[in-house]
């Protein structure tokens, strides 16, 4: 299949309804509890014809880029990324990532939203990408940092799963932050070793210590 973003690990092409919905599984990913852990999906049951319309709406809209991720070892599609809310007269775009429940390279996730975002800013010529996480997420947060990506602001209980409220962050990359990181790196985004990249990961908490400043700005306790 025509392949759009080419990568390492994995390859970014257009969504295909035949293969990737209708002989594929990418419906049931949002019936499945651990994909939607951190997600607002899931609480209403998924259908093939459900996914069929929304992927063909994202299709035909001028301000989503939806791209299957497809893993070059197995060939299959492990995922999906978004560029949305694209506004080309402020140059901001929303990334968002979501992957399947099947096992997939290592580094694969990551190299998808590398792919996208200096898709963004070199392409499209956007000045501003951002992103929200739940806080259970921080290690995927961690990993967000290596692209220049930094946590910007505190959104307090967005998301209630089994009765436990979690917290987010809202993170974004501006587009002097990646040719800054570009020129840094001698023109490569992921460096010659993404795997070395990826280990460079800070261990601790960045979320958990973002919480700590906000609650001493405000004089409370954020746990």
């Amino acid at each position: 299949m025509d392949v759009f973003l080419k990568g390492t690990v994995v390859d970014l092409r257009v969504p295909n309804i035949e293969n990737d919905i209708i002989q594929g599984d990418w419906h049931t990913w949002f019936n499945n509890d651990e994909v939607t852990k951190y997600l607002h999906q899931g609480v209403y049951p998924n259908t093939r014809e459900n996914q069929m319309k929304y992927v063909t709406d994202a299709l035909n809209r001028k301000d989503w880029i939806m791209l299957s991720i497809i893993d070059k070892k197995t060939e299959e599609m492990c995922g999906v990324v978004s560029l949305k809310d694209i506004d080309l007269i402020n140059r901001v775009a929303e990334v968002s990532l979501v992957m399947g429940n099947k096992i997939y390279t290592p580094g694969a996730p990551f190299e998808a939203i590398a792919m996208m975002t200096e898709y963004g800013f070199q392409k499209l010529n956007l000045n501003r990408i951002q992103a929200g996480q739940i806080e259970g997420l921080w290690q995927w947060v961690n990993q967000l940092t290596l692209l220049g990506y930094k946590i910007e602001g505190l959104l307090r209980q967005p998301l209630i799963r089994y009765g436990k409220k979690h917290d987010a962050v809202r993170m974004a990359i501006l587009s002097e932050d990646f040719y800054t990181i570009l020129e840094s790196r001698k023109g490569k985004y992921l460096t010659d070793n993404m795997m070395k990249l990826l280990k460079q990961r800070k261990d601790i908490n960045l979320i958990k210590e973002f919480k700590v400043l906000i609650g001493k700005f405000y004089d409370e306790n954020y746990n």
